[in-house]
């Protein structure tokens, strides 16, 4: 490695262990169930990937003054993504729903109808049948339930769904983060080779530079003279140390994200970011063929390390 450089990995290393119980991915499903002597209390929850907490509650009828309860349940387990969570009360023996008539409409048909045959425009009467087949007086609804009778279940089908969700959503973080930090090893190790080699890049030019001056036929004191001016241009202008310098903190703190208790997906998305800046301003600086192909490798791994990102709370 280049002097002066640090990086958590390289050739002669073994990867550094970081705790994996605080990565937690956006992505997963939990299901819980609660059961009483007739009835059934059964929440789903799908979460997926969203900048925020987008959070979308289907409830059973009776039950929408509860929904600011229900969220703030959810938002103590789920800091960020799209959560669709679903509520289902199912009744033995039945479907937990029953038909209405819109009474109402009824009157309104029936009003009608009787005006019609009084002017004799029709004959007839009519029937239970014809009711029937009027389906816009008809609907379904699910049977009206009591919260501070069921209230106590239907929260520990939540928790219940959460838990399972909070534990998929782990294992897919912990498997997302072991992905991340192998190709943030392979980042680091291609940086290295770039500090490695940058000082030699100085070197070369002086050499080409002064191969060139003597094909000039230029006299040795003008010789040294402008080969100092043209080396310490070069040089400067291609000085990487501090790129290097802050890639190398920003793969410090990537790694460090990973042991907080805390959501990191926004921040490693923007340590990202940040290194591929660094990258772009390495690339524009180098002179050299072979750095250039590296900062195209390193790149490729921020590309790819940037997907993987999007998938964490």
């Amino acid at each position: 490695m280049h002097k002066g450089y640090f990086f958590c990995h390289n050739r002669d290393m073994k990867p550094i262990q970081t705790a994996t119980s605080y990565t937690v991915s956006m992505t997963g499903f939990g299901r819980g169930e609660v059961a009483t002597s007739n009835l059934q209390f059964i929440t789903e929850i799908r979460t997926v990937n969203h900048r925020f907490l987008d959070l979308i509650l289907r409830v059973p009828q009776g039950f929408a003054e509860q929904e600011e309860s229900i969220r703030k349940q959810v938002r103590e387990s789920i800091r960020r993504g799209r959560v669709e969570l679903s509520i289902y009360i199912k009744e033995e023996g039945g479907s937990g729903k029953h038909v209405v008539l819109d009474e109402e409409l009824l009157q309104s048909y029936l009003a009608i109808s009787q005006k019609l045959c009084d002017e004799g425009m029709v004959t007839g009467s009519v029937t239970i049948q014809d009711v029937w087949k009027k389906h816009e007086l008809w609907k379904m609804e699910e049977t009206k339930r009591d919260w501070d009778e069921y209230g106590e279940w239907i929260r520990e089908s939540i928790q219940q769904a959460l838990t399972t969700l909070q534990e998929m959503r782990m294992l897919e973080g912990q498997a997302l983060e072991r992905d991340l930090l192998t190709m943030l090893t392979s980042f680091e190790e291609t940086v290295g080779k770039i500090a490695e080699l940058a000082p030699q890049a100085t070197k070369h030019y002086r050499e080409r530079l002064q191969n060139r001056l003597l094909e000039l036929e230029m006299n040795m004191g003008d010789l040294e003279e402008r080969l100092l001016t043209e080396v310490a241009i070069f040089a400067e202008r291609t000085d990487i140390t501090e790129e290097i310098t802050r890639l190398v903190s920003h793969s410090q703190q990537f790694r460090g994200s990973f042991e907080r208790d805390e959501s990191i997906g926004r921040k490693l998305d923007f340590l990202i970011q940040e290194m591929n800046r660094e990258m772009n301003t390495i690339g524009s600086k180098s002179n050299h063929a072979q750095i250039a192909l590296w900062v195209v490798d390193c790149k490729s791994i921020l590309e790819k390390m940037k997907e993987q990102v999007q998938n964490l709370e």
